[in-house]
């Protein structure tokens, strides 16, 4: 079972300073914390290289990524990768940046919500691998099982991705075909609710 957690990120700081940075990557280790509960990982430890890709822990992968609003993160005993990013129109040239006409063929429309489907896939695939988005190009859409599962490839390599849907925004993370049990972590009114969505296995 694999155990993303995505946390959200409280409006404090002011929208594109320096601080709102430091707050979105300490919620991002917040959302990290609670995965290695999940996952019983070390709860210390997590270190990245000096490109800021994540160091193996204790034979745990793991990887993290945030917004303004909310951040996610994911541990497994394997190479993993995790993107979130919030369903917002951006330029239209931008589709042709980011898939091929085959792509979009396969992804059934050219809508901001199959826009940010691929995008985070492809994110959460290169991630996986250690790289960043100058490998996007490299990274293709293969298949859309339905409207959670999609497979990419990359390296030679089959990678299914989970996607999850929540307050306008999607996560993808490389399930490797793993049950995927999704926890949103929310304060209101000073309280934490737990919201859990578990996914079944691709097809």
């Amino acid at each position: 079972m694999l155990t993303p957690v995505i946390v959200a990120i409280p409006p404090v700081a002011p929208p594109r300073s320096p601080r709102q940075v430091e707050q979105q990557r300490h919620y991002a280790r917040l959302a990290l914390k609670h995965c290695a509960e999940r996952a019983g990982a070390p709860a210390g430890g997590w270190e990245q290289d000096a490109d800021e890709a994540p160091l193996p822990n204790a034979g745990f992968h793991w990887s993290v990524s945030h917004k303004r609003q909310w951040a996610a993160a994911v541990i497994a005993e394997r190479p993993v990768g995790i993107d979130i990013e919030n369903i917002v129109p951006r330029g239209r040239s931008l589709h042709e940046t980011v898939g091929s006409d085959e792509e979009w063929r396969i992804m059934g429309d050219r809508s901001w919500l199959a826009f940010f489907r691929l995008w985070t896939a492809k994110e959460a695939t290169l991630k996986a691998n250690g790289l960043g988005i100058g490998e996007l190009s490299s990274c293709r859409v293969m298949e859309v099982s339905d409207g959670r599962y999609l497979t990419t490839s990359y390296g030679g390599q089959l990678w299914p991705i989970a996607q999850f849907f929540h307050a306008g925004h999607v996560a993808a993370v490389t399930c490797g075909g793993d049950d995927v049990d999704w926890c949103v972590l929310e304060e209101k009114s000073k309280r934490q609710n737990v919201e859990t969505s578990k996914a079944e296995p691709r097809p």
